[in-house]
Formats: C-alpha cells, structure tokens, sequence
C-alpha cells in the first residue's frame, strides 16, 4: 500500500510539473487536460485545485475559475496563493474592493511573493490611488531583484513591467506604456503571458491612433499567443472590419465565440457585422439578437436593432415602402425644381452603388 502511495504522489508529482510548464507557454488546453488528470489521482489537492484555478483564469472562464479558487482556499485557507488567485477573478471582473480585500490578505500570509503586490498595485491603480500602486511596484521589485532563479526572476521582471504598463495605461500615459510594453515584448518567452499582454496593449493603443496595420499586428500576435483572451479578440475584429477585411474578422470572432461562448453583446455585435458584410444575413440577424439579448445598450444597442429590422425583408420592404412615401409627398407638397431632382436622383444613385460595392467588398 506504501509504495502504491509513493507511486500516485510520483505521478501526481510529474502530472503537476508538465501542467505547469504547459500552463507557462499558454498551452492552456494541455495545462487543463493535466490539471484534471492531476485532480483524479488526488481530488483534495490544494496545488491542483490552484492549477485548475490559474489556467481557467487564463482561459477566461470566470465561474470555474472561482469555484477552484474557492475549492483551494477550502483545502488550505492560510495559503496565501489561494487568495492572490482570488484577488486576480475580482480585479478581472473589476471588482476592485473585493480584490484589494482578498490581494491585502495574500500579502499578509506571506509578505515575500512579489506576484499578490503586482496586481494589488493594478488595482490601486484602477482605484486611482497612485502612490499606493507605485510602493506595491517598488515593494514587489525589490522582492524580484532577490530571487535567485534567473528564468523565474525574468518572468516575474515581465509581469512586472506590465504591472506598470497598466498603472500608466490608467494615468493616461500612453507614450511611456508603449515603451514598456516593447520591454515586455524584448524578454522573449520570459513569460508569453506578459507578451500576450503586451501586444494586446500595443494594438489597442495602435488603434485608437487609427494605426490599423500597426494595430492588426499587435493583435494578431496577441491572439495567436491565447485565444481565449477575448478582449484582443474582439478589438481585432473590430479593426479587421475597419480595414475591409471581413473573412478575417469572422473567422478570429467566430473562434472567439466558440472558446468563450459567454462574452459580452459587444463582441457577438461585431460578429454580426462582418457577417452581414460577407451576405450572411440570417447569421447575422441570429448575432444582433443575441448581441442585445445580452445587454447590448448605447449606440450599439440602438445600431444592432436597426440592422435586424433591415435585415428582416418585411422590416427592409417598410423602411422602402416608407421612403417611397416620402420622396413622392415632398415631390407633391414642395414642387422641386428640376435640377434640384436630377441632384437628389444623383445622389440616391452614388449612395445605392456604394452600398453594393460596400456588399461586394
């Protein structure tokens, strides 16, 4: 029975190192695979629960994400990685108090991680408590500087500088995020993680200065490096469609929506467009209505209702039927000049050809 134990434990033991070198490179559907084969083995382990916790987190699936975080945190409520992995599911559902709460108590636990101070100083940051997120930065690289392992202290060196990334993204220093988000990307495969990151603020930094090509780099490579990263995912669809490259953009939305299928209305929203672009009107009407169905407001929400409703050929017919209607009253009621006709017949020309060239593009 003995050496059954010591055989499992050796398992497990190898189960858990090949996880976490997968979970390092953002092989994350390897990582999961491992993690749950870990889990089999020993269903009340906190390191596999914590695994399972950290590569769901990547993975963008919040609620199992937490349900391990918490099933960690049951098994070993003073460890202080349970908490900093909890405090990381609030900060990304910005929930900023609850974080700060659960990234404080990680830091009480075991002041030495540099990891619980880099994300408490982004959440400070989102708080707008600057001098605060500044000493949990210089606190945590004092922390890094120490750490003998040069691949470890290289990888954390990433986070790091990408925890100051988001801390100047949120001062409204774009200039100097940039810069470092270059930094990060120098590193290499110090941490393909902070990389991820890094482009993917690079790209929508690029796009908000309508740098589209710039931009689609950026995030092309952000994609690449995690998919499940849907954000970047989005933001590139969005500029794909900007640049008239609509098969593009429903193919990376498409891939979006299949491995995170519970993303917000803005992203089915886009969808929807490039597959209305591409003549895939049901489709498309199927994505606006899903898009609203999930919250979808604002002038989006306001937009993705007027696509449906020309979409819909009875809804197309009316809109028709109605500017029909008025073109023939203020025919009848303002007795335009001819010129002013043949001008306004022009332009009704140009606007349909754009709209069939724009179809065909």
């Amino acid at each position: 029975m003995t050496d059954q134990r010591e055989k499992t434990s050796e398992e497990i033991e190898e189960l858990l190192g090949e996880a976490e070198k997968a979970y390092h490179a953002l092989r994350l559907e390897e990582a999961l695979d491992l993690y749950q084969k870990a889990r089999r083995l020993e269903p009340a382990s906190f390191a596999v629960h914590l695994g399972l916790a950290k590569t769901f987190t990547r993975m963008r699936r919040q609620k199992q994400a937490l349900a391990a975080a918490h099933q960690a945190l049951e098994l070993a409520p003073r460890r202080s990685e349970g908490h900093a992995i909890l405090g990381t599911l609030f900060f990304l559902a910005d929930q900023n108090e609850k974080a700060r709460e659960a990234l404080e108590r990680a830091i009480e636990l075991n002041a030495q991680r540099p990891e619980p101070r880099l994300t408490l100083a982004q959440v400070y940051a989102d708080l707008g408590r600057t001098e605060d997120a500044e000493n949990e930065l210089e606190r945590a690289q004092k922390l890094i500087e120490d750490i003998p392992e040069r691949q470890q202290r290289r990888s954390l060196q990433a986070m790091a500088l990408h925890a100051r990334t988001y801390k100047n993204l949120a001062e409204g220093d774009d200039k100097k995020a940039m810069e470092l988000a270059e930094e990060i990307i120098a590193l290499g495969e110090a941490n393909p993680h902070a990389s991820c990151l890094a482009y993917a603020n690079l790209g929508i930094l690029e796009a908000r200065k309508r740098r589209y090509e710039q931009a689609t780099e950026h995030l092309e490579a952000a994609f690449r490096l995690n998919p499940y990263f849907y954000r970047a995912g989005g933001v590139l669809g969005r500029v794909l469609l900007v640049q008239n490259q609509h098969e593009r953009a429903a193919e990376v939305l498409e891939k979006v929506l299949d491995l995170t299928p519970d993303v917000d209305g803005a992203i089915r929203y886009t969808y929807g467009m490039a597959l209305a672009k591409l003549g895939q009107r049901e489709k498309a009407f199927s994505q606006y209505r899903q898009a609203l169905d999930k919250g979808l407001r604002s002038l989006d929400g306001l937009a993705a209702r007027w696509k449906m409703i020309w979409l819909s050929r009875t809804g197309r017919y009316i809109i028709i039927g109605l500017l029909l209607a008025a073109i023939l009253a203020w025919l009848v009621l303002a007795r335009p000049s001819p010129q002013l006709i043949t001008l306004v017949a022009i332009v009704a020309v140009i606007f349909i050809l754009q709209r069939i060239m724009s179809q065909r593009g």
